[in-house]
């Protein structure tokens, strides 16, 4: 069984290796940006003055996550919002773990389900040359549990999902947006 992390914990831990003989303490956190989103950052102890060392900090996910493995240490985990698809796995794993986010991050979580969902619509769009009335209501009510749960920053991730078949099923096939269709020169 996975142990999740707490994404405003910080946690000790004693006896890390610093170099190839000495032991200190590291800080293990994760930083979150309510404009940028997760980072995990690890901070030490120099063991020859005491003094903190400056952190070191990955860069910024849209979800970021730390959990024990099966030998105890800490491992991150990350989940983008790019796709019906990987929109449906970040959903279903925020819902399922809901207790491990602060409410700001939960007002984030849900600003960027909104936003993803929207974008995922139009590149459908754009991209795949679905219209906005096939694919309206197969993103209509994910929108309005997603602005729902961000009025009252209740847990409606697990009732949020977007149905890849049917988007699938809304694009035109063949469809190619980057044919040339006839040039012109001067």
């Amino acid at each position: 069984m996975t142990t999740y992390i707490q994404t405003n914990k910080k946690v000790e831990v004693s006896n890390y290796p610093y170099g190839f003989t000495l032991k200190t303490t590291l800080f293990d956190y994760v930083e979150f940006h309510p404009k940028k989103g997760y980072r995990h950052c690890t901070q030490t102890i120099n063991p020859k003055s005491g003094r903190l060392n400056n952190p070191k900090k990955s860069t910024y996910y849209a979800l970021l996550f730390r959990y024990y493995n099966e030998v105890g240490h800490i491992k991150c985990l990350s989940y983008s919002f790019n796709g019906e698809k990987s929109i449906n796995v970040a959903c279903k794993f925020i819902g399922q773990n809901f207790d491990l986010f602060a409410s700001e991050e939960i007002t984030y979580l849900y600003n960027t389900c909104l936003t993803m969902s929207k974008v995922d619509l139009q590149a459908c769009i754009i991209y795949c040359g679905a219209t906005l009335e096939d694919l309206k209501p197969i993103y209509t009510d994910f929108i309005t549990l997603a602005a729902n749960g961000l009025k009252t920053n209740e847990n409606n991730f697990l009732q949020m999902y977007l149905d890849p078949e049917k988007i699938e099923a809304a694009k035109k096939p063949d469809y190619q947006p980057f044919t040339v269709r006839s040039v012109q020169f001067l």
